[in-house]
């Protein structure tokens, strides 16, 4: 994410097009913030805030199933 705002500002800041390696850029950095949104979206509800210790809960269930498919367990053995 590093010089993420100066390289989205190159066109305007310099007039100078974007290279591709500067729009490959531009999408890997873009991939990385939709990892965010789904989180973000909880402080957007109302009430969000509260719902943060559900929202831990969902994660820790799906680790604890990665973690018992990783073992070779499935979920109709247990």
């Amino acid at each position: 994410m590093h010089n993420f705002m100066k390289l989205l500002m190159k066109q305007r800041n310099t007039g100078n097009n974007w290279t591709t390696e500067d729009i490959s850029m531009i999408k890997s950095h873009l991939i990385h913030l939709t990892l965010y949104v789904p989180v973000l979206i909880i402080f957007l509800l109302p009430f969000g805030f509260f719902l943060l210790p559900v929202l831990a809960e969902i994660i820790d269930r799906r680790e604890e199933v990665r973690k018992k498919e990783a073992n070779g367990l499935s979920n109709s053995m247990i």
